[in-house]
């Protein structure tokens, strides 16, 4: 999962390693086996603490699944779309400010979420590309022409199609149209049914293929649980019938572990099973440059495994050719 904030009441939105270990012990039973933290904060020096103790826990993790590294949603985004990031998250294009988080983040920073219309945001899209750091585009209200031109530039990757975007106009197809129409750019795609209809994921899929198309849960801390709440920018999110929500109704987040979203997938007539694996694992493992031993049951690669039943049900978990989670026979997740 590369864009995930949290789950099972644990935050990655924490100064505390301990938490994002205990999130990554956690997701290991809906069937995760490696996972980027994604990470906002209400404040930069909040965002600073949160990339120190992400990057702490960054490796194999004892009885959990592996943390690859860091993803930063932010802080140099478009207010126009800023979804349900704290306002006081948003920033304009500082370079020294960007520094200040690859320093905290000690080297871990694996993708870095930016809107590319905001000034000054092709030399921060230089230098994320430099030190082998996927840019994505997201939280945007780009024009077509400005998103291929970052996308020429360097960057490589939306975050959570159709969401926090411009939205596609015939005669003004924005991000997502720069984005549907390139051959090598890759998508998110949050198949819970709250964020994205699974009408409109399937011209996601027609227009860029199961092969281009990384499945993400942008889970937060309520994620997987029956109910719950959260507090994001000083204002409360609750969970309620699969949907996680600001008071002015904004989603703020996803409620939907991973193996939902597969079995989603496959329900919803989408792709066949072996494409929506493809989409939990191989796409994002080729996306993060980890397609050299990650993605795939092969010699040399890490032995990260899930046993799902004829429901698609989570029944084992691997994490490195280690069993961390078995399903008691008998019971019913």
């Amino acid at each position: 999962d590369i864009h995930v904030h949290g789950g099972g009441g644990f935050s990655l939105a924490t100064p505390d390693p301990e938490e994002v270990r205990s999130y990554a012990r956690w997701v290991a039973v809906k069937g995760v086996t490696s996972f980027l933290a994604s990470v906002v904060a209400d404040t930069p020096d909040e965002g600073e603490a949160y990339l120190r103790a992400a990057a702490q826990a960054v490796g194999p993790i004892a009885n959990g699944a592996e943390l690859l590294g860091i993803h930063l949603e932010g802080p140099f985004v478009n207010p126009v779309y800023p979804g349900a990031l704290p306002e006081g998250w948003l920033r304009t294009l500082d370079v020294g400010l960007f520094r200040r988080f690859m320093d905290a983040a000690d080297g871990h920073l694996r993708m870095l979420t930016l809107a590319p219309e905001l000034a000054g945001a092709r030399a921060i899209l230089e230098e994320a590309s430099a030190v082998g750091c996927v840019v994505a585009l997201g939280h945007s209200d780009a024009r077509f022409e400005g998103a291929r031109e970052a996308f020429a530039a360097g960057a490589r990757h939306l975050t959570h199609a159709f969401n926090a975007m411009r939205p596609f106009h015939h005669r003004e197809p924005g991000l997502l149209g720069a984005a549907l129409e390139s051959h090598v750019v890759t998508v998110e795609l949050i198949a819970d049914g709250v964020h994205v209809h699974p009408a409109a994921a399937r011209l996601l899929l027609a227009a860029k293929g199961a092969a281009n198309v990384a499945l993400v849960t942008d889970g937060v801390a309520p994620a997987g649980l029956s109910r719950g709440t959260f507090r994001t920018g000083g204002r409360e999110a609750r969970l309620s019938q699969g949907r996680i929500t600001l008071a002015d109704g904004t989603i703020a987040g996803g409620a939907a572990t991973m193996d939902v979203l597969v079995r989603n997938v496959v329900e919803w007539g989408l792709v066949p099973l072996a494409n929506a694996v493809r989409m939990a694992s191989t796409v994002p493992a080729r996306i993060l440059g980890l397609d050299g031993r990650k993605g795939r049951v092969a010699p040399s690669y890490d032995a990260d495994l899930v046993a799902l039943d004829e429901d698609l049900e989570v029944v084992m978990t691997w994490v490195g050719g280690r069993m961390l989670y078995s399903r008691p026979k008998g019971q019913q997740v």
